[in-house]
């Protein structure tokens, strides 16, 4: 059977029963004793109906599969769900060790998913200074804070509750961020909460919508299906409500689909709006897309772009091209991302209607389209021991003044736990540069 029609069963069997009734094969039982770093793996496994945008080095690996022509849906939605691509995850043909390797780290996390391991939580986080915004999966958005939840992926109601005290903006709080309650019909899900969300292809940078600030909450609905034109494709539409806004709400609907086995793409549709006595409304339409080059020996890469209007959707405002790569380094595996974002002349001169960009949440733009021009390239490296580590850099623009920001992550397993530390450094032009150092245990049971 081939994968297209390995998803293709997999819809069928949404429709007839829930996502759990979907029981572990002896296959994934086989893959899951194949796994060598069940330590690393346990720590990222949560136990909710989507693949979250918290965790690069899982986004890098499913990538990884893609590129390989394992995985037949689209991978740019986050949080994605795992019936989307989970029965891709069941075999690989592949007998690249980077591959395999990926696959088994995927599998597991789908498995403990579905059985519910490492569903309760324990977190704690401590900066020197607020967090820098550095892209996919960033870690600690608060400077500091102390963290606990619990979440249970049902037959057909999903939930995770998490208390948090943290530090954020200058304002200490009690607060339920990252709680969800989903229920699941099918090819259908609902859910209402506040998970973050990554929309699009890019790693440090976003036009569509990012998690550069906190997730605002919203409500959402999604469907899968499948057919000759789209191939495996997803539609989802969210209703949220960004806290110290110009606006009251914000809706978003995204088309992903995969028609050819090399070629995936995205388009979103967002409106901005408050009260009728109000400032009006305000639109932008995006697309982005994603091609897969033939490998090179043990090296599979693609280049993908994304484009975003201004608030006048027939007019182009910025848009970002990248080239990402994964390659054995040894015994590890290491995945490149070269990535640049421009603006156009229509960037500054369309005004939006409140005068303000209007994706914002918490006065933080959720997405880097402002920024008059960017670069960055970025590395992510996974030890064969389960460590992990993030680098990156970027050199942008905004309003004529240079900003230079660069990062450095490291994950290990330590304490019966991840134990995550890492710095940032910040320099704007004519100011003083900010450095942050963190750390950050969690411990999962």
């Amino acid at each position: 059977m081939s994968s297209f029609n390995a998803k293709k069963y997999s819809i069928q069997c949404q429709a007839k029963g829930s996502f759990l009734n979907r029981c572990c094969s002896s296959r994934h039982i086989q893959h899951m004793l194949l796994v060598p770093f069940l330590g690393g793996a346990s720590i990222a496994a949560v136990a909710s109906p989507w693949l979250e945008a918290n965790d690069p080095f899982l986004r890098s690996s499913l990538l990884l599969l893609s590129d390989s022509g394992q995985i037949s849906s689209p991978i740019n939605h986050y949080p994605m769900r795992w019936s989307l691509f989970g029965d891709d995850l069941t075999y690989t043909d592949r007998e690249i060790d980077t591959v395999l390797l990926a696959n088994q780290e995927l599998l597991y996390t789908l498995n403990s998913a579905k059985l519910n391991r490492g569903n309760r939580l324990f977190k704690v986080l401590n900066g020197s200074n607020p967090a820098v915004p550095s892209g996919f999966g960033q870690f600690n958005e608060d400077e500091k804070g102390v963290y606990t939840s619990v979440e249970h992926l049902g037959n057909s109601f999903s939930y995770r509750l998490t208390a948090g005290y943290s530090e954020y903006q200058d304002d200490t709080t009690l607060n339920l961020d990252n709680s969800y309650l989903a229920y699941s019909s099918g090819a259908w899900l609902w859910s209402i909460g506040n998970v973050d969300r990554w929309w699009g292809q890019g790693w440090q940078h976003n036009l569509i919508l990012g998690s550069y600030a906190k997730a605002a909450p919203d409500v959402s609905v999604s469907y899968i299906g499948e057919n000759n034109i789209l191939g495996v494709w997803s539609v989802e539409s969210i209703l949220a409500q960004p806290a110290r806004s110009n606006y009251d709400y914000h809706s978003a609907t995204r088309l992903v689909s995969k028609p050819f086995s090399l070629f995936e793409y995205g388009i979103t549709y967002q409106t901005w709006f408050a009260g009728e006595d109000s400032i009006q409304n305000d639109k932008q339409l995006a697309l982005d897309a994603k091609l897969t080059l033939p490998s090179m020996a043990s090296l599979y890469h693609s280049v993908y772009v994304e484009a975003a209007s201004t608030s006048n959707q027939t007019e182009l405002g910025a848009w970002l091209m990248g080239w990402t790569g994964s390659f054995p380094l040894g015994e590890n595996i290491a995945r490149i991302v070269l990535e640049s974002q421009q603006s156009t002349d229509a960037h500054d001169t369309t005004q939006w209607e409140s005068g303000n960009y209007p994706s914002v949440t918490d006065d933080v733009a959720n997405t880097t389209y402002m920024l008059d021009d960017s670069v960055s390239v970025a590395l992510y490296l996974q030890l064969k021991n389960d460590h992990q580590i993030g680098i990156s850099y970027q050199n942008s623009t905004l309003d004529d003044e240079k900003i230079k920001t660069s990062q450095l992550t490291y994950n290990l397993p330590a304490l019966a736990g991840m134990v995550r530390v890492g710095a940032s450094r910040q320099q704007v032009q004519n100011s003083d540069s900010q450095t942050n150092i963190w750390a950050g245990y969690e411990f999962r049971f």
